[in-house]
């Protein structure tokens, strides 16, 4: 894989003061509260069903003892080992803790520093392992952060909203709690304190360190974009006071790009990300994501899909590994900033030539089908039943016009 040059963020900038974010104000704790409406809040408890992908992947509705997630949660940290073990210098110490992070699973790794203003203030969640209860304050003395990232399968991404793609969305989130928490453990073996935080438990912002971290950017619909991967990107994150040396952001032209892209704008169902300019969120100046109205589309899914992913396999970073993905953004990075629209404007045009306005793949999978089910158009006067309501605008007024020219045409 290869690395960028090293440089200031470019995909956010900080404009004025941060607060800590109070963990129990996040998207998850506030719909378990019902804070986003009755029928989210009774669609958690019921959306299981029988499937069993859901069941252990901590959906909801299996036995808890099935589930990673679950065990995990209350699983407690290990003790420091109390003789600690010699250590190289921070550069080579760096060197070897990615390399162990590999081993273990992970498929990226960057190092940053633990900046306070990404640690959450108070927790959501309960840990009774550590004696820790909803609504404490946390404190996290840690000095660095290292950021974990997990891939998901491209293709089975790109069936967006359905069983399949929920299937490869949980499995990202259960791969990394097994990583993690050996990671963590073997810091501790080490001798110096070392903290998990992943999908199952944990009290950092991933996004904002993995940025920091070197592992991508901060993209239009507010998740990381790596230069391999694109979105389709789990992240977790082990604090810890063992020195190592820390890595720089990266410029891969997630700023460009995503300024005239705006594809996942457009293909969003739930209208949740904007078309418009960046604005300052809690002293960031990033786009802004409609947070409530992305959560609620979820019960447009019923019992046919959970997450949607529609803007994770929109995105045109998200492509198969392969050299002309890499030649495309190593394109974009080698030029200039004042001249990389004259680049990203072409590439662009060549993303939705080639591969769609909003890509999707039909795919059949263990049984799965992510074929729409046909429905009665509702047009006036159409009885047909359409195959393509999720993917296609029906009755295009172009389309309509030349079939009503054609039918003339033919008519005596």
């Amino acid at each position: 894989m290869w690395q960028t040059k090293p440089v200031k963020p470019r995909s956010y900038r900080i404009v004025g003061p941060q607060q800590q974010v109070d963990e129990r104000t996040t998207p998850h704790p506030r719909v378990e509260r019902g804070e986003l409406g009755d029928r989210l809040l009774n669609w958690r408890k019921t959306r299981a069903g029988q499937d069993p992908f859901r069941r252990i992947f901590g959906v909801g509705g299996g036995d808890p003892n099935n589930c990673l997630q679950l065990i995990m949660k209350k699983a407690p940290e290990g003790a420091v080992n109390p003789t600690p073990a010699p250590i190289p210098e921070p550069t080579e110490m760096a060197r070897r803790i990615k390399e162990v992070a590999r081993f273990f699973g992970a498929d990226v790794v960057g190092i940053s520093h633990l900046d306070q203003a990404y640690v959450y203030s108070h927790r959501a969640k309960a840990n009774p392992a550590a004696g820790e209860k909803v609504g404490d304050p946390v404190h996290l003395p840690h000095r660095y952060a290292i950021c974990l990232g997990f891939s998901s399968d491209y293709y089975r991404f790109l069936s967006n909203n359905s069983r399949i793609s929920d299937a490869e969305y949980g499995l990202g989130n259960q791969r990394m709690i097994p990583t993690t928490f050996m990671l963590a453990s073997y810091i501790r073996e080490m001798g110096y304190p070392a903290q998990s935080h992943d999908y199952s438990k944990g009290v950092v912002n991933p996004i904002p360190l993995a940025v920091n971290a070197g592992l991508g950017e901060l993209g239009r619909h507010g998740m990381l974009i790596h230069e391999e991967y694109g979105s389709r990107i789990h992240l977790s994150v082990v604090t810890t006071d063992l020195p190592l040396a820390v890595d720089e952001p990266v410029d891969i032209g997630v700023e460009e790009v995503c300024k005239y892209c705006m594809k996942c704008a457009r293909t969003c169902p739930s209208k949740s990300i904007p078309f418009g300019g960046k604005e300052g969120v809690n002293g960031v100046e990033k786009y802004r994501i409609n947070v409530d109205s992305c959560y609620k589309y979820r019960l447009a899914g019923r019992d046919k899909w959970t997450n949607c992913v529609i803007c994770v396999s929109s995105c045109c970073y998200n492509k198969p590994t392969a050299w002309w993905h890499t030649l495309a953004i190593k394109s974009i990075v080698w030029t200039p900033i004042p001249l990389r629209v004259l680049v990203v404007k072409p590439l662009l045009w060549i993303d939705d030539l080639f591969w769609g306005k909003r890509p999707w793949k039909h795919m059949k999978w263990l049984g799965y089908d992510n074929a729409p089910e046909p429905a009665i158009c509702t047009t006036p006067g159409c009885q047909v039943k359409h195959t393509n309501l999720q993917h296609k605008p029906l009755h295009d007024p172009k389309q309509a016009a030349k079939a009503s020219l054609n039918r003339a045409s033919v008519s005596p």
